[in-house]
């Protein structure tokens, strides 16, 4: 019986020894800039659950420092142009983001976690630090490597033979000169002496208004039965900053609509299938693209029925018949 007494007393002063070193801040934890400098790093604390959680929250903490300095165009999912009348047209792309949310979802290089340290409520602790200079270099490498690309992709354009490669090489170049831009800005707050001497070898204003130049070389013309998704073509089309035409349009857009009735046997609801048929042909004939919807909207009146029908295909086209595009001119740039 002693012995058992002795061991659980032995086995209290262990666990008291434990609770008393975890329980002891280590110096990085109070304070955070003498352990990593700043003139050396980025440093944010974090805390969790878990050793993993305590690095996601310290990570965020880093992309918070960037949130409240980085103003930013990007978009990762379409490079279009907007075009607001003729000549008082001004030449930004409607889809590039001007107020980027940064947040935890910002994407930073070289991040590094110290040691976790765990209090006495059993939370974890972990610093997130960025070393400047070594993290500088890896900014400039990935920085140079993709205005590589950019200049390639210019000189593609200036070479293709006709209107759609031309603006397909300029918006791939758009899209990596605004991943750039984002990659700028946070070596900007990284290592600002860096930034200032690094050389493009291109001028991103000047390629965004190239690119909306040639947008609008891309000329259109539309020919389907059905207004509504004649219109909502043609929104789409013009918000990418190509030009409606009456004659000779590089990209000649062919289709039907049509709507009918639907018995579903679901007691008063009358149901509408609407179908959705797009060609885009090219100057040759040769067919490009082709769009084909369909899908059924319900209501208790034909005339509901038919108008939410109307409305669903509008905001499908706008929506699938972009993304198509988008995808299409994609593959014209990858394809060299």
């Amino acid at each position: 019986m002693r012995d058992v007494r002795c061991a659980i007393l032995l086995m209290a002063l262990l666990l008291t020894g434990c609770a008393t070193r975890t329980g002891n801040m280590p110096a990085w934890l109070l304070a955070p800039q003498e352990a990593y400098p700043s003139a050396q790093y980025l440093v944010a604390v974090g805390e969790g659950d878990s050793r993993r959680a305590a690095e996601n929250s310290a990570a965020a903490g880093l992309a918070r420092i960037f949130e409240a300095n980085i103003r930013a165009t990007e978009t990762l999912s379409e490079t279009t142009v907007e075009m607001r009348g003729a000549k008082e047209a001004f030449d930004r792309f409607s889809e590039l983001r001007s107020d980027v949310q940064i947040g935890s979802d910002q994407t930073l290089l070289n991040i590094q976690f110290g040691e976790a340290f765990t209090d006495l409520r059993g939370r974890v602790h972990v610093a997130a630090f960025i070393p400047r200079a070594e993290t500088a270099d890896i900014y400039r490498r990935k920085i140079t490597d993709l205005a590589r690309k950019i200049v390639f992709l210019v000189q593609q354009s200036d070479t293709a033979p006709e209107p759609v490669k031309k603006y397909a090489f300029r918006r791939a170049a758009v899209r990596k000169a605004l991943e750039n831009d984002v990659l700028l800005e946070q070596l900007r707050i990284i290592h600002p002496q860096a930034r200032d001497t690094l050389s493009l070898h291109y001028a991103p204003q000047t390629l965004y208004t190239e690119t909306a130049d040639a947008a609008r070389s891309v000329t259109f013309a539309i020919e389907i039965n059905n207004d509504t998704a004649r219109n909502a073509l043609a929104d789409a089309l013009t918000a990418m900053g190509f030009s409606e035409v009456n004659e000779s349009p590089v990209l000649d857009f062919s289709g039907t609509a049509s709507f009918e009735k639907t018995d579903l046997r679901r007691g008063a609801l009358v149901f509408i299938r609407w179908k959705l048929n797009v060609e885009m042909r090219g100057r040759t004939g040769a067919l490009k693209l082709l769009l084909e919807r369909s899908a059924r909207e319900g209501h208790i009146s034909f005339e509901e029925a038919q108008a939410r029908a109307q409305r669903a295909m509008k905001t499908d086209l706008e929506a699938l018949f972009r993304r198509k595009l988008g995808q299409y001119l994609d593959r014209l740039a990858e394809a060299e």
